[in-house]
């Protein structure tokens, strides 16, 4: 089974997809992507919904993963970040994936055994198991934390198409 996994920002979103077959989780694709800094707020939304697109249509995951909850500094950052998640929300119905959502600090629990774990640990942490010498940002560690941890918990073997 493939499955993707989007962290969403109004500037960068993280993504990252896993193979799961059997008990092991192989490494797809992973990176972000990232608006242009002058441009619109509905420029950054739609640049992100139509690169993560493409993202999937090449690589045909069955499932989006997604945070359940977010912080934000402040009502301004919240809406925005916002309008990005319902824009990948949308994308990921769109595409007929299953969508699962996940609180951050039960993902960080499940790959670190902390759920206050920084995000430095996650990152460690989603090398090691799919055997990344590094990875380029959080934002994509995050995406591929959110992946490994809904191919653990749901019991996903990958063994059935």
């Amino acid at each position: 089974m493939v499955i993707i996994g989007v962290d969403p920002g109004s500037n960068v979103t993280g993504y990252g997809i896993i193979n799961k077959n059997g008990a092991r989780a192989s490494h797809v694709a992973s990176g972000r992507v990232r608006a242009p800094a002058g441009a619109s707020q509905s420029k950054r939304v739609w640049l992100i919904y139509s690169e993560l697109s493409e993202i999937i249509l090449k690589y045909q995951p069955s499932a989006m993963v997604v945070e359940s909850l977010f912080h934000a500094k402040n009502s301004q950052s919240l809406i925005k970040l916002s309008q990005v998640r319902g824009a990948i929300l949308l994308l990921g119905e769109s595409h007929g994936m299953e969508i699962h959502e996940y609180a951050p600090m039960e993902i960080k629990k499940g790959l670190t055994g902390y759920g206050r774990a920084e995000k430095e640990q996650v990152m460690f942490m989603v090398g090691k198991i799919l055997g990344l010498p590094s990875l380029e940002s959080l934002d994509e560690a995050d995406a591929l934390a959110m992946a490994l941890y809904h191919a653990h918990v749901s019991g996903v073997s990958g063994d059935h198409p």
